[in-house]
């Protein structure tokens, strides 16, 4: 499955072109790419074939997740809708109501029961959360200083680098994010995130090499997640707005038609011949209202860049005042410490949104 033309502008992962780059640049003799080079050769074999897998199952299962909870939902309308045209107006088309109904009835249930079975909203977040953890891992590996220190080239008493020591790393923290399950992660996401501070060695002695680690890092990293926080912070916004209007409308619309209704009622403002079929219909719709803002919640649940705007604004902020330090700091070691700073507030935004879908029911 090709990746669409938006998660392309916002891919963060590919670095094919860059491998390619600093490869003619060290064999032209500029070594200090050299362990930019390295970084990025351990991403591509050791994570980002994993990343694409996990990517992969993320959207089809919340694809299906989407499918699942609003077949139940809006069959389940149906479903309430001809009922209720049955009970209010009992038409001379009722035998067709009654199939409808019994066809919408058949599918919400059969869409429950493939819910709760293949755990759709489970299997997504599962996915989800390995995806962003392999992302992690990638900028990890790249301001790891075991690249860059002057002693990544020495062998140790087995015969290894320091670098040889962080592939054994990285290889081990895939094989723990592939061997996770849900409860796995549910458990985490009820963990903070632990902040790494451990002493960062030798920032200032290899600074052409860190140089070009913190121009990739900026470009590729920081940026590229300032601009998609700015996308999904916008746009989702904006439809975030327009469907809580909606839902605020119909829900006062439907209690202004229990007024109408019980004005009729007590009124006694129709004539009795005529006031069944037209005092039903403020009842139906004031029934239906409700049903029908629980489906679009519904689909406001499936879609989580909605539920996470505000989440998304927060996120932005910080990292473009953490950007705006970049750009004021005075040497490469403070600019280091200043991406460490902006990994740890992105690990903190992938473990809120799992505490926050995790409590969501798959059907919203």
């Amino acid at each position: 499955m090709a990746p669409s033309r938006s998660a392309q502008k916002f891919d963060d992962m590919d670095d094919r072109l860059m491998i390619s780059c600093c490869h003619e640049q060290v064999e032209a003799g500029h070594k200090h790419y050299l362990p930019l080079l390295k970084a990025l050769t351990v991403s591509k074999d050791l994570i980002l074939h994993d990343f694409r897998e996990a990517d992969k199952e993320a959207q089809e299962h919340q694809k299906q997740y989407q499918r699942i909870s609003q077949g139940a939902v809006w069959s389940g309308l149906t479903a309430v809708m001809m009922g209720l045209g049955e009970i209010l107006f009992r038409p001379s088309w009722t035998p067709f109501l009654e199939r409808v109904e019994f066809l919408a009835a058949f599918i919400c249930v059969a869409s429950i029961l493939l819910g709760t079975y293949s755990r759709p909203k489970e299997n997504w977040l599962l996915a989800r959360y390995q995806a962003e953890n392999l992302r992690l891992l990638k900028f990890k590996t790249l301001l790891d200083s075991r690249f860059w220190c002057e002693e990544t080239d020495q062998f140790d008493e087995v015969g290894e680098t320091p670098s040889d020591h962080v592939r054994n790393d990285v290889l081990a923290a895939v094989r723990g994010l592939k061997g996770l399950i849900y409860e796995d992660v549910a458990e985490r996401a009820a963990q903070g995130v632990i902040p790494d501070v451990s002493e960062i060695h030798c920032p200032d002695s290899r600074p052409e090499e860190l140089q070009e680690i913190m121009h990739y890092y900026c470009k590729k990293r920081l940026t590229t997640q300032m601009e998609y926080l700015a996308h999904h912070s916008g746009t989702k916004g904006e439809r975030r707005s327009i469907s809580q209007m909606l839902m605020s409308i119909t829900f006062f619309v439907s209690f202004g038609f229990i007024l109408i209704h019980l004005g009729l009622d007590l009124g006694g403002l129709l004539p009795i011949e005529v006031y069944p079929l037209i005092a039903s219909v403020p009842v139906a719709i004031a029934v239906l209202g409700p049903a029908f803002v629980a489906g679009l919640k519904t689909w406001r649940a499936s879609r989580e860049s909605e539920r996470n705007v505000l989440r998304h604004r927060a996120t932005l902020h910080s990292l473009e005042s953490l950007n705006e330090e970049m750009s004021k700091a005075k040497n490469l070691g403070e600019k280091f410490r200043i991406a460490q700073a902006c990994e740890l507030v992105l690990e903190f935004d992938a473990s809120e949104f799992m505490r926050l879908l995790r409590e969501v029911e798959w059907y919203g």
